[in-house]
Parts: C-alpha cells; sequence; structure tokens
C-alpha cells in the first residue's frame, strides 16, 4: 500500500506538459461574430487556471495590458485532465461594429505555480484584406545602441518573422529567429539591433509574413517607407 501511496504521489507531481493551442492567432469580426480556441493537454499532468482577456496598447518600447470586459469568455475556469480537449468560446460583449481594430491578449493564467502560462493575441476588425499595414522604417542610435524603429500608419495590425539585414552585397544576417513581433494599427515600436562595425549604412532590412512572402521594411537611411502586402 505504502508503494502505491508512493507512486501516486508522483504521479500527481508530474508537471503538465505544454498546452496544444489552435488558433495561435484569434480573429473576430468587426461585427458581431465569435472565435473559438481549441486547447488540448496531452499530459502528463492536470492543467487548471482561467482565461482573462486584456486590452492591448503598446508604447515605443513597450507593451500595456489592461484588463477589459469587451470581450467574454466561455468557459472561463478552465481544468483540462491529461489527454483531455476544451473548446474555449470568445464573443464580443457589444454587438455594435468595432470602430478601426481593436488589440487584446488572451491569457491563460495558471491556479498553481509551475504549470505553463499563454498569451494569444486577438484581433477585432475586418480580417487580411487589401488594407493592410503600411509601414515606415528608419534606423536610431540611443547611447551607442542602434535601434530599427517601424511605424504602422495602416488599418490593421503588422506581424513580423526572421527579422534580417542584407548589406548592399547581398550578404544576409539573421537578427530574430521566429516572430519577430507585432506593430498595431497607428502604433510604433522599436527592435534594439546588434551593434555593427557599418552601422547598418548602405543596406536594407527584411522580414518574412505570415503568408511566407518577404518584405523589405526599411534601408538605413531614415524615412525610407516599405508598403506590405495584406496579412502581415
Amino acid at each position: 500500500m505504502r508503494a502505491l501511496l508512493t507512486l501516486l504521489a508522483l504521479l500527481l507531481a508530474l508537471p503538465a506538459a505544454a498546452l496544444e493551442l489552435m488558433p495561435t492567432t484569434l480573429q473576430l469580426p468587426a461585427q458581431g461574430g465569435r472565435a473559438e480556441l481549441w486547447l488540448h493537454n496531452p499530459g502528463p499532468g492536470r492543467w487548471q487556471g482561467q482565461v482573462q482577456v486584456l486590452a492591448w496598447d503598446q508604447h515605443l518600447d513597450a507593451e500595456q495590458l489592461q484588463p477589459s470586459d469587451r470581450i467574454r469568455v466561455s468557459p472561463a475556469r478552465l481544468d483540462l485532465a491529461p489527454g483531455s480537449t476544451q473548446r474555449v468560446w470568445l464573443l464580443p460583449a457589444e454587438p455594435a461594429a468595432a470602430v478601426g481594430e481593436q488589440a487584446y491578449r488572451i491569457v491563460l493564467a495558471p491556479a498553481l505555480a509551475g504549470l505553463p502560462r499563454y498569451s494569444l493575441p486577438l484581433f477585432r476588425g475586418p480580417a487580411a484584406t487589401p488594407l493592410h499595414a503600411r509601414l515606415q522604417g528608419r534606423v536610431e542610435t540611443q547611447a551607442s545602441q542602434p535601434a530599427l524603429r517601424l511605424s504602422n500608419a495602416g488599418t490593421l495590425h503588422g506581424r513580423l518573422h526572421d527579422l534580417r539585414f542584407i548589406t548592399a552585397d547581398g550578404q544576409s544576417t539573421l537578427l530574430t529567429a521566429g516572430l519577430a513581433g507585432y506593430i498595431l494599427a497607428g502604433h510604433e515600436r522599436r527592435w534594439p539591433l546588434p551593434a555593427r562595425a557599418d552601422g547598418y549604412a548602405g543596406g536594407r532590412f527584411q522580414a518574412r509574413l505570415q503568408d511566407g512572402s518577404e518584405v523589405d521594411l526599411a534601408a538605413a537611411d531614415p524615412a525610407i517607407a516599405a508598403s506590405a502586402p495584406g496579412g502581415l
């Protein structure tokens, strides 16, 4: 009996594996509609927690998140046993059409320390269309630290993957592998850059879009603009 209790205690103490989430970016129509998030717990442990909705704003060098009641969640509390799957509904609290694109973060906050925490973007507004993110970029230097500053004058958010710098002679350096970050509509963001002997002079920056295509973002000269195709 003691051995059985010890085995049971060890099984209960196993950490939860990472939840499988689908999709990883959520979209709500501008008017009405709903979105669904599917969660699967492959085990070995149980994942318990709650779903939080945070309004998402950006400053030049920081993200700002505040609790919001404009998106309703069902269920708000989660208890996923190993091997179980759960669907979470996300519905706008207001049926009227949103003005512009609204940005949120959907946070899966664990009840117990040690369980993984998740944060997913949710956008309410038109899906990716020819009305795309419009980006302008330039290189800045502050206290000897170079940075890429991008502004989004478009009506939709921008999403950057695999940010790289390409020199005038075509040599490519990967600066950020995978997701580099988001730029919300009407906002600016700044990415610190590793120092280079050439100061990023004479080259250009490039990123991959969610559809797999690539776009030039900015050259090292100030205020050189690039307009990204739909879906960035």
